[in-house]
């Protein structure tokens, strides 16, 4: 690992935790932090920054819909991330930063004074998602070898798992 990728990865993760802040406020900006660090945790490439990215465009969507509600996809696209990285050698390490990045969404939930249906439905779908994209971990072990949740196959699973969470705003 250079010096330079070192920089450029806190560059990175600096500007996308400022958009985050900015534009969606301390809950988005909590969500951000604890997935970015536990990425910079397993790889600090900027490389691996790359899937944050797509994230943001929930957040983008967020400011010209005012939706709030798109605060959850883009909370799952960085729980499947994180599970993914973090879970390519080990499943429970995967089911366990997956799950930090769902707990702490359910605690800012909470502390918005979500309803307990509400946070009950929030907590199923999470689990959920998030069982299925740990469940994908072997299949894509065997395609994206060199960059669980970074490669066509991961990003993948990615996507669809913050496009589930999407659809499920409809529960």
């Amino acid at each position: 690992m250079t010096r330079g990728s070192i920089t450029t990865f806190i560059a990175l993760e600096i500007l996308c935790l400022a958009a985050t802040q900015i534009w969606g406020g301390w809950p988005w900006t909590a969500i951000g932090a604890t997935a970015i660090g536990v990425l910079a945790v397993v790889d600090l490439r900027p490389a691996s920054l790359a899937m944050v990215v797509p994230s943001l465009v929930w957040l983008a969507l967020f400011r010209v819909t005012g939706n709030r509600e798109l605060f959850f996809p883009f909370t799952i696209h960085l729980a499947s991330l994180v599970a993914l990285r973090v879970g390519r050698d080990n499943l429970w390490r995967g089911m366990a930063g997956g799950g930090l990045i769902g707990g702490l969404f359910l605690v800012i939930r909470a502390l918005q004074q979500a309803s307990v249906k509400v946070l009950g439905v929030e907590s199923v779908v999470t689990a959920l998602i998030l069982g299925l994209v740990v469940a994908t971990l072997p299949v894509i072990r065997g395609r994206d070898a060199v960059v669980v949740g970074g490669g066509v196959v991961g990003g993948g699973v990615v996507v669809l798992a913050s496009l589930l969470a999407y659809a499920s705003l409809a529960l």
